[in-house]
């Protein structure tokens, strides 16, 4: 019997062990198919804080505006201003998948548990190429062009967060709009006397829309460091009864919309709460300003058909049977200034290895 269960093959729990000529291959089909469904069910809901879908190529994000109010004239009426100018963002899509097949003689032996087993490595697959697809369009600080096909758009632009470019963002208290910066570095580890998440707060805070509830997702090697800021509260365990002198934060699993694609809440420190996201790289420090929500856009195709992870069945010759999953999606910076970068260890930003978008799928 499995050890673990797809969505679909929950249901098929007692016969698991049995072949799936016995059990029905439509059921085992169907079964797979609903476990692809689910699948990409729980990931949108998983990435909702961080993500947007969408199925346009571009499109003009408004900034919150910034000023203030005018002189009114002889006559009582205020100047009128324009809208604070959008920004112009695009996003990529491309496909990948991923297969396994059988032959008439491997076919017969197959068990449910084996189908289960292959469906549970496909959806494996399919997480962790979105997951890097998803935070190389957060790592990678230069802007390129993707040539779009579907909507005969030609080159789009794909840009990052903020990067020092011509852009211009509007700030808290006014004042004329100015390029931005989102990709920081620190040469020092994470100490008291160098602590990097007040300067993260300030630059994600000093934006109109961004607010000041900002989650910090950090990598497994930076939190033992920030654990012994002076500052850190950690999250409280749910199972011991904190002093009444100890300063306390509700249990992780009331914490569920600061959690967003992390994998806990560990705490709070200097304004900021500290989410462990056991996947990003080494000494990267990705944050997020809440309340601008979404700060990616992730494009997938207009048909329904064609959306989240879908399955296909071939056979080629009468003899070998393929199950696929495919999947067609693309991520693009759609709020510039909602989040930014920090590299720990290092004085200049660099893009991690293995996240220099786009990828080849």
């Amino acid at each position: 019997m499995a050890n673990a269960l797809a969505y679909g093959f929950v249901s098929l729990d007692s016969v698991l062990a049995d072949r799936v000529s016995n059990i029905g291959e439509r059921i085992v089909l169907d079964a797979v198919r609903e476990s692809a469904t689910e699948h990409t069910r729980a990931l949108n809901s998983m990435l909702s804080t961080f993500i947007e879908r969408t199925t346009l190529a571009k499109d003009l994000v408004q900034q919150v505006g910034g000023g203030e109010m005018q002189p009114l004239d002889a006559f009582g009426n205020p100047l009128p201003i324009p809208m604070t100018a959008p920004i112009s963002v695009g996003y990529p899509i491309s496909g990948g998948g991923t297969a396994w097949a059988s032959n008439r003689v491997s076919r017969a032996y197959m068990t449910g548990a084996d189908a289960n087993k292959l469906t549970i490595e496909a959806m494996g697959r399919d997480l962790r190429t979105l997951r890097r697809k998803l935070l190389a369009a957060i790592f990678d600080n230069v802007s390129y062009n993707y040539y779009d096909e579907v909507f005969k758009l030609g080159n789009v632009a794909i840009l990052p967060l903020a990067n020092s470019d011509t852009q211009t963002y509007v700030r808290v208290g006014g004042g004329a709009a100015a390029v931005d910066e989102h990709y920081l570095a620190q040469a020092a580890a994470i100490a008291d006397a160098t602590n990097p998440f007040p300067t993260i707060y300030t630059e994600l805070a000093e934006h109109p829309g961004n607010g000041t509830e900002v989650a910090c997702y950090v990598p497994s090697n930076l939190v033992a460091s920030i654990e012994a800021l002076g500052d850190f509260v950690p999250v409280r365990d749910a199972f011991i009864q904190p002093a009444m002198t100890s300063a306390t934060l509700p249990p992780a699993s009331q914490l569920s919309r600061i959690l967003g694609p992390g994998d806990i809440v560990i705490g709070r420190v200097s304004k900021c709460w500290i989410v462990e996201w056991k996947a990003l790289p080494d000494s990267y420090i990705v944050a997020q300003a809440l309340a601008a929500g979404a700060v990616l856009a992730m494009r997938e195709h207009v048909p329904a058909q064609l959306q989240g992870l879908f399955i296909e069945n071939n056979s080629p010759d009468g003899n070998i049977m393929e199950t696929r999953m495919i999947r067609y999606c693309g991520f693009g910076v759609m709020k510039r200034v909602a989040a930014l970068v920090m590299r720990i260890g290092d004085a200049a930003y660099a893009i991690p290895t293995g996240y220099d978008a786009p990828l080849a799928i």
